[in-house]
């Protein structure tokens, strides 16, 4: 049994392609491809490119065939043989694909509860860490401050240099639409601040059911209350 908690981390980064259910963590080893060390079906919103239609803020739409692309928060299409990204966001008024709708909010956020209570999410993964061998073969924990800008560019992705491991997280954001129809953290504070002549309704239920803000489940089941009220 290996006890060194250097030669373990060592272990773990020489592998392949790893990846924990637990937190949606993700190692791209030195010399791999993101693709095949992250799934597709973890890269994008849909098993695969289906035909939506982008709705512009002048009144037009087209339609073409989409997905959204969590790693690099992209909102992509299918032209000929290639894979573009819609560049144009402040000029999109709604993305509709397979009845799902997104909406953007500084980037795209999907609507996963729809009604007088408006919830969305956004979904997405970090750049954790960026781990270097230095000459002799032995691993460092470098920045992760470069981010997406030094692995894609064009809707291509850059080869990983050889010498640099990278770790990748998948995280979820939850927002509520005010009355305005802004989006904002869906928390307890900013529920009680849009709901302010249910404040004792709300306290009741959240004492009762101690709602897990980063829950889909319970927070779906909350946004059904806070609608029905």
């Amino acid at each position: 049994m290996i006890k060194n908690p250097a030669l373990i981390t060592l272990f773990v980064l020489l592998s392949v392609c790893l990846s924990a259910q637990k937190g949606k963590l993700f190692t791209v080893t030195a010399g791999s491809r993101i693709e095949d060390c992250i799934p597709f079906g973890e890269r994008y919103r849909f098993p695969e490119f289906t035909t939506g239609k982008v709705f512009f803020r002048n009144g037009t739409n087209t339609e073409v065939k989409l997905n959204y692309n969590f790693l690099v928060r992209e909102m992509q299409y299918i032209h000929g043989k290639d894979t573009l990204a819609i560049s144009n966001e402040g000029d999109i008024l709604q993305v509709i694909v397979a009845d799902t709708t997104f909406v953007i909010n500084k980037g795209y956020v999907e609507l996963i509860y729809n009604d007088k209570v408006i919830v969305g999410l956004r979904q997405y993964f970090n750049l954790l860490d960026v781990r270097k061998k230095d000459p002799y073969g032995v691993i460092g924990s470098g920045s992760a401050t470069d981010s997406y800008g030094s692995i894609h560019s064009g809707g291509q992705y850059f080869k990983l240099t050889m010498d640099q491991d990278r770790l990748f997280q998948k995280s979820s954001l939850y927002y509520i639409a005010t009355s305005s129809g802004e989006l904002v953290p869906f928390t307890k504070k900013k529920v009680m601040l849009l709901f302010p002549a249910n404040k004792k309704a709300i306290e009741d239920y959240l004492k009762s059911d101690k709602v897990d803000f980063d829950s889909r489940n319970e927070l779906l089941r909350f946004a059904e209350f806070l609608n029905n009220m």
